[in-house]
């Protein structure tokens, strides 16, 4: 037996929104003679809540057609958008989006047509992306900006942690070689690199 299934999404803080899906598909199921089988509503206010939206679309199966107003509904990128969409279309769901006026299924060639051209969508946005923070990182050094960290910043180190006890050896005499040795450090030249940067040396010959 088919199913038809209504999806809407809720957001607490636009009332509107989903009225507007509401009318959009009781338009179209009045206009096409459609009877609808359930509506499901989902509350996603954030981007990790659409995690929830394909369990609540696990019934959505072989023979049922799931109806949304836009597929901007599903998700809010591009990427998860076409993620969903070959899930549902994998179960054998028929996917109305009622504004861009599609009917997808699984062995239809406008279906296949439609995932291709998202998929194209995808890796231009992308490309697209990484191309405006190449042209924001050369504009940045044309203004003189530093990029990086700022100069003499002082990263977190391993050696970190036995800093007291390096210095406490350092003044006893020992070589770095030899500290090294007695703190289980297998690479010296480390060692060496952290007390010269961190100028540990100089500071117990003041």
């Amino acid at each position: 037996m088919s199913t038809t299934i209504a999806f809407i999404r809720v957001n607490k803080n636009n009332s509107e929104y989903a009225l507007n899906q509401v009318e959009v598909i009781k338009s179209y199921l009045l206009n096409n003679n459609i009877d609808l089988t359930k509506s499901i509503k989902a509350e996603v206010n954030r981007p990790d809540e659409e995690e929830n939206i394909l369990n609540l679309l696990d019934t959505c199966i072989s023979n049922c057609t799931l109806i949304v107003s836009d597929l901007h509904i599903l998700a809010r990128t591009t990427e998860r958008i076409l993620e969903i969409l070959n899930i549902l279309l994998d179960r054998g769901t028929k996917i109305i989006s009622i504004n861009q006026n599609y009917e997808l299924s699984k062995s239809d060639t406008l279906t296949k047509m439609v995932l291709v051209i998202i998929s194209h969508t995808l890796t231009l946005e992308k490309d697209l992306m990484s191309l405006r923070t190449k042209e924001a990182l050369i504009a940045k050094k044309l203004d003189g900006i530093h990029l990086g960290k700022p100069k003499g910043t002082i990263q977190k180190s391993k050696f970190d942690e036995k800093k007291e006890k390096i210095i406490e050896l350092l003044g006893l005499g020992l070589s770095v070689r030899k500290i090294a040795k007695l703190l289980g450090y297998n690479n010296h030249i480390g060692l060496n690199n952290y007390i010269k940067k961190r100028g540990i040396k100089e500071n117990l010959e003041l």
